[in-house]
């Protein structure tokens, strides 16, 4: 009785030992070293790519940790909550943040970038900054498709408007206003043509008879003596002078005929005399002159 208890009780301590070297084999392939337990960290992504547990956490290239649970959180849909597993080694300055990669090939990856704040650490279990960078078919999404899906709908924006065209005939008008156009260039062309030869050489003989007349004025022009007569000009302008000082001087004759008013008034009165004499003289001209046939006279 007692030899089968020992070796039940052999037998359970070997199956537990080896259900408990499974577990820790199962972790240890994960990346979790059971013996090794890290401090935890949160992080709120919106969208995870693929992201699974076990996912290792980098930090300048260097494995730290690695994902121990994604929960999505339902109470806050649009919202997948992530746990970091890292070492108790690594200290968090506040600012650090937790950089989803996704991979072209295999599960996404998390970058940790230390933030500046060393003197401030993050306490375990504080939520990092999240932040997902584009991967490659992001950017593909986002680039290359969506310039390719805008040249697709201008591509059928232009088909349409070709079809349009045949469809309404506006094709074959532009074709028949085109070549109406070409038929008028090509009557303007011969018309040109044909000025060019009968009336170019006339309009180059005359432009040349120009010329040349406009040459010899030019000549005439050059043989002009200009500095005789404005020398003469001048002179004549300075003779005018001296008679302009000499009619406003008193010291000649002309001059006190001009500004002397004595003068003026004798003139003035002399005429008035003469005027009133000739009145008269027309009056009564009997007064004046005598005619006697006898050598009489009768006066009035």
């Amino acid at each position: 009785m007692n030899h089968s208890i020992k070796s039940e009780v052999k037998i359970g301590i070997i199956v537990i030992a080896a259900l408990a070297l499974f577990i820790w084999g199962l972790n240890f392939l994960k990346g979790v070293n059971l013996f090794k337990p890290g401090n935890y960290y949160y992080v709120t992504y919106t969208q995870i790519d693929g992201l699974v547990k076990s996912s290792p956490v980098m930090l300048d290239g260097f494995q730290v940790g690695l994902v121990r649970n994604i929960q999505y959180q339902y109470d806050n849909p649009g919202n997948i909550l992530v746990t970091l597993d890292l070492n108790r080694k690594l200290k968090l300055p506040e600012g650090t943040t937790a950089s989803l990669t996704a991979a072209l090939m295999g599960s996404p990856t998390i970058e940790l970038t230390l933030g500046t704040q060393e003197r401030h650490v993050h306490k375990i279990g504080d939520t990092l900054i999240a932040v997902r960078v584009p991967g490659l078919i992001d950017q593909l999404t986002d680039g290359l498709l969506a310039d390719v899906e805008s040249l697709v709908e201008r591509t059928d924006s232009l088909i349409a408007g070709v079809e349009t065209i045949l469809s309404n005939g506006s094709l074959e008008n532009s074709l028949q206003s085109i070549e109406k156009t070409t038929n008028e260039l090509e009557r303007l062309t011969i018309s040109l043509n044909r000025t060019i030869d009968n009336d170019l050489p006339s309009i180059l003989n005359n432009i040349d008879q120009l010329t040349t007349e406009f040459a010899g004025v030019g000549k005439q022009l050059n043989q002009i003596d200009f500095n005789g007569t404005v020398a003469r000009a001048d002179k004549t302008l300075d003779e005018l002078g001296n008679l302009t000082v000499k009619l406003n001087s008193p010291d000649n004759s002309l001059g006190l005929l001009l500004n002397d008013k004595s003068l003026y008034l004798n003139l003035s009165n002399t005429a008035s005399s003469a005027n009133s004499l000739l009145l008269d003289l027309k009056e009564r001209p009997k007064r004046y002159v005598h005619f006697s046939l006898f050598g009489g006279s009768n006066k009035q």
